[in-house]
């Protein structure tokens, strides 16, 4: 079998890859980054390609061809300030992507979507794979990500012989990633983060219910969903589900209860103020998005998670203070 891997060196590319080349069943593995990794343990190709930009379709369909399958990774997560060039990957990068296999007739496409498609459920309630996707209204983030889903089903009715699986995590953390993670989340508070090692208090509506999914989990959804040629969409997450209280105690702090009206304009003056990247919408994005019922991957793709979340966000808490901040590449939000 041969794989590409769009967004290959990210969070969530690294662990694709790492599953991928462990398995006899994969013969190459390709992977595509906007710049090539300069260390590559596992030895895969690479190719060097902005997915967004004009004329990369090309260059993807020539990456393409000849592949079993596609995976489909590569996001700019959080605009910052700069939702032009969030745009620029999510979108058009996406679009790219798709024209591509299409292009190269690519069997098997796996797309990396999200719970964020989801549209909001009462607290508590565990959404399957059928629960409606008209995500969080003004996230961004998650706008994309439906957007994306949209053009999946456009070029699966143009092209109904592509097998299309969509994979949807909620947040997707591991300890190597810790540096990134925090620099994406805490922006230019990230160097004290680092320093401490802890986020002392954590600001959130006391009704606040979130999972978190250990990549290396969803990494295994992906390859099972490839030896499979599996078609359709897949949650995966890590139990068990974490209160407010139960975050901020892994977080080395104290929750503060507080309302969703105060926190989302808390957001606003700091983000404005360019002390983080994370605009309002992201308050929305964590008290909306629902918990997820798994058993789609758990029957049809014999999967079950490795990890506790909440081991998991602790490790990864504390391996934010492991790297140095040269090492972090911290540096002032764009």
């Amino acid at each position: 079998m041969r794989v590409v891997v769009t967004g290959a060196s990210g969070n969530i590319g690294s662990a694709v890859v790492a599953w991928l080349t462990a398995r006899p069943e994969v013969r190459d593995v390709v992977g595509i980054a906007r710049r090539v990794p300069p260390d590559d343990p596992h030895g895969i190709g690479w190719r060097a390609v902005d997915v967004g930009a004009p004329g990369a379709a090309g260059a993807l369909a020539e990456a393409f061809t000849g592949a079993d399958a596609v995976v489909h990774l590569a996001w700019h997560i959080v605009a910052g300030h700069d939702r032009p060039a969030q745009e620029r990957t999510n979108l058009a990068g996406s679009a790219n992507v798709l024209t591509a296999v299409a292009r190269a007739r690519v069997p098997h496409l796996v797309h990396l979507s999200s719970a964020a498609v989801y549209s909001r459920a009462d607290p508590g309630v565990r959404v399957t794979e059928d629960w409606p996707r008209r995500g969080v209204p003004g996230s961004t983030y998650s706008q994309d990500k439906v957007a994306v889903e949209d053009l999946l089903d456009r070029l699966g009715a143009d092209l109904p012989e592509l097998r299309v699986a969509r994979i949807r995590p909620l947040a997707v953390i591991q300890p190597a990633a810790a540096a990134d993670l925090a620099r994406l989340a805490l922006g230019n508070s990230a160097p004290l983060a680092h320093r401490i090692g802890r986020l002392p208090l954590l600001p959130l509506p006391a009704q606040t219910v979130t999972q978190v999914s250990a990549a290396q989990d969803v990494a295994d959804v992906v390859g099972r969903a490839l030896l499979a040629r599996a078609t359709g969409a897949f949650n995966v997450t890590d139990e068990p589900a974490m209160s407010a209280a139960v975050l901020a105690r892994l977080m080395g702090g104290r929750h503060v209860p507080i309302s969703r009206p105060l926190l989302r304009r808390l957001l606003g003056v700091t983000w404005r103020l360019r002390l983080h990247p994370l605009d309002p919408s992201w308050a929305d994005l964590l008290i909306d998005s629902p918990l997820l019922d798994c058993t789609r991957a758990r029957t049809e793709l014999g999967w079950h998670p490795h990890h506790d979340g909440r081991l998991t966000l602790l490790a990864t808490r504390r391996a934010v203070t492991t790297a140095t901040p040269r090492q972090a590449g911290y540096s002032k939000v764009p």
